[in-house]
């Protein structure tokens, strides 16, 4: 192999690292935005179907403050599902309302989701933070008017932690595609280097050759054939005119 081959492979390489690790990383971040989206689109619905049963009280005449039984199905909704960390029940204000966590029923909400919730109105909103995250869901009374908002909490190292997995396989995947791919292209390449190298020295041997008819011989095997075919005849019409020129000029110079 020599050293242009060696140059030629290297191209070669870098292009199928360069084709697989794009691929790879646009998976990973098209994964991550999907994962996200599902798990944000999950707890909205969680949220809800909490919103729900709390309009289905209010519509009975029962004040926000008065419904007891809104904590039991807090409980239930986070031990449902086991993505969700806490619920959180807050009014416009930011105050707390209700909370399946003790510690934080006495804690206004974080500035972030009071922020978000304010921004979002009456629409579904999401705040991401270092550790935990919150999918919010706008609780509205009877008349459409928002009273507070139901806050979902996610853990942002469980997100991480499906993101690292599956950015393990996809570099194992992805690996294994390049090899294969640098593998076959450098084959590929080899021919068709060896296939042209094969042709260029027909070419040579034909515009070498003395023996016109062994050129012609020649040249039939190249795939180049029709080209070095009107070489030849241009050349031996050349050669005929200047055999043609000398002769006049012999005559010419005798007379």
């Amino acid at each position: 192999m020599d050293s242009t081959q060696r140059r030629m492979i290297a191209v070669a390489v870098a292009v199928c690292a360069f084709a697989v690790g794009m691929a790879g990383l646009l998976n990973f971040f098209k994964y991550r935005a999907t994962a996200r989206g599902l798990i944000e689109q999950r707890l909205s619905f969680s949220g809800r179907s909490i919103e729900n049963s709390i309009q289905s009280s209010l519509a009975l005449g029962l004040q926000f403050g008065d419904i007891a039984t809104l904590p039991a199905m807090l409980a239930r909704e986070r031990e449902g599902d086991d993505l969700i960390l806490g619920i959180d029940i807050f009014n416009v204000d930011g105050s707390p309302l209700y909370s399946t966590d003790p510690a934080r029923a006495t804690q206004p909400a974080p500035a972030a989701w009071h922020g978000a919730a304010r921004k979002a109105g009456d629409q579904d909103w999401v705040s991401h933070g270092d550790t935990e995250s919150a999918v919010g869901v706008a609780l509205q009374n009877s008349l459409g008017l928002t009273i507070g908002h139901i806050a979902l909490r996610y853990s942002e190292e469980r997100v991480r932690q499906s993101g690292q997995a599956v950015a393990r396989d996809l570099a194992l995947n992805s690996l294994l595609v390049f090899t294969v791919a640098s593998l076959l292209s450098s084959l590929a390449l080899l021919a068709v280097m060896r296939r042209l190298a094969r042709d260029m020295h027909t070419v040579e041997d034909v515009l070498r050759a003395d023996d016109p008819l062994r050129a012609e011989a020649a040249g039939r095997r190249s795939p180049f054939r029709d080209a070095l075919t009107r070489f030849g005849q241009t050349v031996r019409s050349a050669e005929a005119e200047l055999a043609d020129a000398r002769a006049q000029l012999r005559r010419g110079a005798g007379a």
